[in-house]
């Protein structure tokens, strides 16, 4: 990556989990905004931002060659995106939610076994995806806690 995008790409994917902690807020103090609850705004920008990275690496690894486990690893992110797109019209949250985790580690996973494919000297970026990943992950967990 080059120097002049690394401020750029950390202040975006930073801002990127202001929406995650402001509903998870929400969410703990049973607010609403705009009459969205902090569960329905996570799950679904969860959903959304799980389709872009999904996207974005499959697009990224596409016409690449790629081992048969990542085939497999690169559909089964396809699938639990699509799940827990599921999920949330059926009106399930802590389903999609528990998905939309599920997601979040498996695409963090996949994009760093398939680092040598993309560009191996990218250590900034992952290391920023891997805070990035760990402090949506414990969100996710904290929009759990309240149901089990």
């Amino acid at each position: 990556m080059k120097p002049s995008y690394t401020f750029l790409t950390t202040l975006l994917g930073s801002l990127g989990v202001i929406p995650f902690a402001t509903a998870t807020y929400l969410n703990w103090q049973n607010e609403t905004f705009l009459g969205w609850s902090g569960h329905e705004l996570f799950s679904t920008y969860s959903a959304m931002i799980l389709s872009f990275l999904s996207g974005a690496l499959w697009g990224q690894l596409v016409h690449k060659q790629v081992s048969t486990f990542g085939k497999w690893l690169l559909l089964s992110t396809k699938l639990i995106a699509l799940a827990a797109w599921l999920a949330l019209l059926m009106h399930t949250t802590a389903l999609a939610i528990a998905l939309l985790l599920l997601g979040f580690m498996s695409i963090f996973w996949l994009e760093v076994r398939a680092n040598t494919l993309i560009q191996p000297s990218h250590s900034h970026y992952f290391n920023m995806r891997f805070v990035i990943t760990l402090v949506v992950c414990v969100l996710h967990l904290l929009m759990l806690y309240p149901h089990y």
